[in-house]
C-alpha cells in the first residue's frame, strides 16, 4: 500500500471516531434538565422604633387667697366712748424693785375696766396717798410729761398702766407718814377716783415727791 492510501485511511478513521464521540455526547444526557431558579432574595426590613417623645412637665399654678381678717382678733373700740369713772375700774399697785436705787423708785398702777361698754381714759390722773380712813395725806403727784392728744379707750376687761416715779421723803427733810392706799383720780367728778392698797412712805406736809405719767394701754 502506498503512503497516500495509508494517510487517507487514517484520516477516514479519525473522522469516523469524531462522529461517534459527538453522537455519544449528544445522546448520553437526554433532554436537558430545567434549571432550578435561584430563590429571590428576601428583603428583611428591620423596623426602627420611633423615639419616645419626652413628656412636657405640667406646671401647676396654685393661687393662695389672702385670708380675711379674723373676727376673733382685737375688738374694735368706740372712739366716742364716754370717760371712765371710778366705778368702771379696779386698780392694782405693783411695786418695781428693779427701779429702786439712790433714794428713788417707781411703781405701776394698773387699771382694769369692769364696765360692760367701752370707756375712755384721758390726760394724766391725779395720784396721791391716803390713810386707812380715806383721808388724803400726801400732795398730788406732779404730771410727768404733757397730756396725750388722744384718749386711751378701754374695752370691757382691758387694762391700762400709769407709771409713777417715787422719791424718798428723806431727801426733802419733810414730815413722813405711811400710806394705806394710793388713789388715782381718773375724772374730776363725784365718782372719779379709784384706789388700791399700798404701803409706802410719803411726805405729809404737802411736799411733792411723786411724778405720774400718762396712761399706757396694756
Amino acid at each position: 500500500m502506498s503512503t497516500f492510501s495509508h494517510r487517507t485511511g487514517a484520516s477516514a478513521l479519525a473522522a469516523a471516531a469524531l462522529v461517534l464521540v459527538l453522537s455519544g455526547c449528544a445522546g448520553s444526557g437526554g433532554a436537558p434538565s430545567a434549571r432550578t431558579p435561584l430563590p429571590a432574595p428576601t428583603s428583611t426590613a428591620t423596623a426602627t422604633a420611633a423615639p419616645t417623645p419626652t413628656p412636657i412637665p405640667t406646671v401647676t399654678v396654685t393661687v393662695t387667697a389672702t385670708p380675711e381678717p379674723s373676727s376673733t382678733g382685737s375688738p374694735s373700740v368706740d372712739p366716742t366712748a364716754a370717760r371712765c369713772t371710778g366705778s368702771d375700774l379696779t386698780m392694782e399697785y405693783r411695786p418695781d424693785p428693779d427701779a429702786s436705787g439712790a433714794g428713788n423708785s417707781a411703781f405701776d398702777l394698773v387699771l382694769t375696766s369692769t364696765s360692760s361698754s367701752d370707756c375712755a381714759l384721758a390726760g394724766i390722773p391725779g395720784v396721791y396717798a391716803t390713810d386707812a380712813g380715806g383721808n388724803r395725806i400726801s400732795a398730788v403727784a406732779d404730771a410727768s410729761g404733757p397730756n396725750p392728744d388722744a384718749p386711751v379707750i378701754l374695752v370691757p376687761g382691758a387694762q391700762a398702766d400709769v407709771r409713777v416715779a417715787w422719791h424718798s421723803p428723806g431727801a426733802y427733810g419733810c414730815t413722813v407718814g405711811t400710806s394705806a392706799y394710793l388713789v388715782a383720780e381718773v375724772l374730776d367728778a363725784e365718782d372719779g377716783a379709784v384706789r388700791a392698797p399700798a404701803e409706802l412712805q410719803v411726805c405729809t406736809d404737802g411736799t411733792v415727791m411723786m411724778d405720774a405719767s400718762a396712761y399706757t394701754l396694756l
